[in-house]
């Protein structure tokens, strides 16, 4: 199903966006060049998805072009392609790569194959190409659950080679979850992860929290519409304004909700917390609405699409958090 994007001439595009905590101390000396970089992902921002494999894409060159002309300053790209992370260089667009899931097998199973592939896609280009993070797979307990045992030791043998290189401060490594990991997400405080990948979660926040990396997820209110509807209203998950009555309440908490998105990243949140876990971010890497569908999708429309994105952005730099973190941006 298409997703909407800043321009048809880039229809392969999706929004993504990140959370983080703008309690910053400040410091009266001057910052080193990674700091200052560190320092500038910790503001809000909305970038783009970028998935080089699809035929429509314009050139690497081109397409860097277009997100400089569109003032696009961070991506996350679907693999590392050469290509990109070359006309990338030098730019300052920050960017996340990824470790596909037909990888996983290799990489979780060898760690000098993982040492190669942080060598020649991350050493390679960095720091001229500014490499923030590492996704590794997408989705994976929910689309390929057999290579669920393989992502904890992918993830810590890509984190030992960034180690090897003196990197691992840098770059953040991390692996994007479809929400359907959380259970009961409404109301947000009884959200939980579902126990069958404990064995995968548990471990997983430990290391995620020990290295200061952020949990990765994919979150869509556009499903939650389809799922629950008659219940949850479309302006709901629309970020549209809301009269007090149509608020969504937890009734635990008493936290009013005015859109989907921020119930969804509470949900995030309290789902750790219940695996003792608080000092971990949530950083939404997808996140979008359909421009089109068949014919039981009425709401799949470019009008939706574009309300959807444009109040997305003014929700981001609005910084007015979510109800359970104010204090976080999404």
């Amino acid at each position: 199903m298409p997703f909407t994007s800043m321009s048809s001439t880039v229809p392969s595009l999706f929004f993504f966006i990140v959370i983080f905590n703008l309690s910053i101390s400040a410091k009266s000396w001057p910052l080193s060049q990674d700091n200052k970089i560190q320092e500038q992902d910790k503001d809000p921002f909305v970038g783009f998805n970028i998935g080089t494999d699809l035929s429509d894409l314009p050139p690497p060159t081109e397409l860097v072009k277009f997100l400089q002309t569109q003032k696009v300053n961070h991506i996350r790209l679907y693999d590392a392609d050469p290509d990109m992370l070359k006309a990338l260089a030098k730019t300052k667009i920050r960017v996340i790569i990824s470790v596909p899931n037909n990888q996983l097998l290799a990489i979780g199973s060898s760690n000098s194959t993982a040492a190669s592939w942080i060598g020649r896609n991350v050493v390679a280009y960095y720091p001229e190409t500014l490499i923030t993070a590492i996704s590794v797979g997408d989705e994976v307990l929910t689309t390929v659950p057999s290579s669920a045992p393989l992502l904890l030791p992918a993830i810590q043998s890509l984190y030992n080679a960034l180690v090897a290189s003196n990197l691992h401060t840098q770059i953040k490594v991390s692996t994007p979850h479809a929400a359907s990991i959380m259970l009961d997400t409404f109301p947000p405080s009884q959200a939980y992860f579902n126990q069958t990948w404990h064995s995968v979660m548990v471990p997983l926040l430990q290391f995620l929290s020990k290295t200061g990396s952020p949990l990765m997820m994919n979150l869509y209110p556009y499903y939650v519409y389809m799922q629950n509807k008659g219940v949850v209203p479309l302006d709901n998950c629309l970020f549209e304004p809301l009269t007090p009555a149509k608020e969504m309440v937890d009734p635990n908490t008493l936290l009013h909700y005015t859109n989907v998105l921020d119930a969804m990243v509470d949900a995030a949140y309290v789902s750790m917390k219940n695996l003792n876990v608080s000092d971990v971010v949530v950083l939404v890497t997808e996140t979008g609405w359909p421009s089109q569908g068949d014919t039981k999708e009425p709401h799949a429309t470019i009008d939706n699409a574009d309300t959807y994105n444009s109040n997305l952005i003014k929700h981001v730099f609005d910084r007015t958090g979510t109800p359970l973190h104010p204090e976080m941006t999404p």
